[in-house]
């Protein structure tokens, strides 16, 4: 890698470790079994849990069930919705731990950054994307992500001199990013 990481262009020779694809792996489950939007998850959750307590409030008020059951099939309710939500994510997670694992990032991969955008290839695969495609960069300590769609490129952090030559590169990467959102809007 050229120590200068803000001038483009750059260029990088990597082989994935096991390591690597492992870190990418399970930076990428962890982000898919969250979703993208935090919040919308949790208030779903909210939402659902005082759907729960109104449900049962009705069914005790319609005199469906006993006044001396309400506490224990209320609790029993909220358990088994809390356990199958945490089911869900540990089976979400898995799935995309498991979809990560078998993406084809072994092997020998060139990478070029340049004024015009990001090109990347292997043996069997040539990807050029412009920096308009690019969505976001980010710095995730031991990989670099470039977010584009659904789909994300990681760099290995070892293949950066330093800590700092990494920040630049990140930098350098958002900078070009920005410009291209922003002559995209005129």
């Amino acid at each position: 890698m050229s120590d200068a990481s803000d001038q483009l262009p750059i260029h990088f020779d990597i082989t994935y470790t096991d390591d690597d694809v492992r870190a990418y792996r399970k930076s990428m489950a962890a982000r898919s079994a969250h979703g993208q939007n935090q919040g919308t998850a949790f208030g779903m959750s909210l939402a659902a849990i005082l759907a729960l307590g109104l449900a049962m409030l009705g069914t005790f008020k319609l005199g469906l069930i006993a006044p001396s059951i309400v506490q224990p099939v209320l609790l029993t309710a909220y358990v088994a919705f809390l356990a199958g939500m945490a089911s869900y994510y540990f089976a979400v997670r898995w799935h995309f731990r498991k979809f990560y694992g078998a993406d084809a990032r072994r092997g020998a991969w060139k990478f070029s950054f340049d004024e015009a955008g990001i090109f990347y290839k292997n043996q069997n695969t040539e990807v050029r994307l412009a920096w308009r495609a690019i969505n976001a960069v980010e710095d995730r300590g031991r990989m670099v992500l470039f977010h584009f769609g659904a789909q994300r490129i990681g760099i290995p952090a070892r293949v950066f001199n330093d800590n700092a030559a990494r920040l630049a590169f990140v930098a350098a990467a958002s900078a070009r990013i920005k410009a291209a959102a922003e002559s995209d809007k005129v």
